[in-house]
């Protein structure tokens, strides 16, 4: 008897279980339903124009529209190239946008995550003349793992950031720190690119200063650098030449019209390699606007000269004379 109760207890144990887990199914099933998991829904391929109101401008209109050249933005005023590869990161993070959880149902709460029409930065996407996605992104919120202390930077932190479609009432909690991705001004959308080298194939640098003090540096088949016949200084050649590896800047001198020559001008050539030229403008309202042939549609305020003197050194700095 105490056998057949023991059966019976069983089934009907095995029975609520399998009840509760349908419930439990039918539940995550409902919740999924009220998810809007068509949110992003775009082709990268035919995207042909993204607009951007990012409240870093206000809300004011960004436009990046593709041309057979690469992409560019423009605010209306100012028309510019786009670092190349930016606008695909850009993409990339579009398409990443899923949700995870319904935060709000109603206008009502728009105001709390920050997507109203004038806090929020909204996107727009058109491929073609069709738009296939209209955004807005609100606030993000940082989430810390108490757990995952250790073991790298920034590890077990992570974000979750708010958005809502333009055509939708619903408030969505997403993945990532969206707002630190989108909401950046114009000319952190340029191209910001100086200087890019592979110094080890530079070969022979051309310093044009004012009143003859230009000057010649050349390095021979055994790498050792020379201003004009004199031995430079190894250690001083070797710190001045990683200068020149990677520079970019992010301070435009947006209007700037060039005289027909440079004040201060540097050529520098080797082997596998075109030349590159780096010019210095002296200017009234910048003091100096420095132009790399490498990024030739930009000019770039140097109101402090700290670009200057790092890149227009003395002949004297390279051949360690005091």
């Amino acid at each position: 008897m105490a056998k057949k109760n023991n059966t019976i207890t069983l089934i009907v144990t095995l029975v609520v279980l399998v009840g509760v887990f349908f419930l439990l199914q039918v539940q995550n099933k409902k919740k999924e339903s009220t998810l809007n998991m068509d949110l992003v829904k775009i082709d990268t391929a035919k995207v042909t124009a993204v607009y951007l109101y990012p409240q870093a401008e206000k809300g004011k209109e960004l436009v990046f529209r593709k041309t057979n050249n690469g992409w560019r933005i423009s605010d209306g005023k100012i028309d510019a190239p786009v670092e190349p590869g930016t606008v695909k990161n850009l993409l990339a993070g579009v398409i990443n946008i899923k949700p995870k959880q319904l935060a709000a149902k109603g206008e009502d709460k728009w105001k709390e995550f920050d997507v109203t029409d004038s806090t929020a930065t909204r996107l727009k996407i058109m491929e073609g003349d069709k738009k296939t996605l209209d955004l807005y992104i609100g606030k993000f919120t940082v989430n810390r793992n108490p757990n995952a202390r250790y073991g790298g930077y920034n590890r077990g932190i992570t974000g979750t950031s708010y958005v809502r479609a333009g055509d939708g009432k619903e408030v969505y909690a997403v993945d990532g720190f969206l707002a630190m991705s989108f909401n950046q001004g114009l000319n952190g959308w340029r191209d910001q690119r100086f200087l890019k080298l592979h110094t080890y194939d530079l070969g022979k640098l051309s310093f044009t200063y004012p009143a003859d003090s230009g000057f010649v540096a050349t390095k021979d088949t055994a790498n050792h650098w020379f201003i004009g016949n004199q031995p430079a200084d190894s250690a001083a050649m070797a710190s001045y030449i990683s200068v020149l590896s990677y520079r970019r800047y992010s301070v435009f001198a947006d209007g700037f019209t060039p005289p027909a020559q440079a004040d201060y001008q540097i050529v520098m050539e080797g082997k596998n390699m075109s030349p590159v030229v780096i010019k210095a403008f002296r200017d009234d309202k910048y003091h100096f606007v420095m132009h790399s042939s490498q990024n030739p549609e930009s000019y770039f305020a140097d109101k402090d000269s700290l670009i200057f003197k790092k890149l227009f050194v003395p002949r004297t700095k390279l051949t360690g004379e005091k």
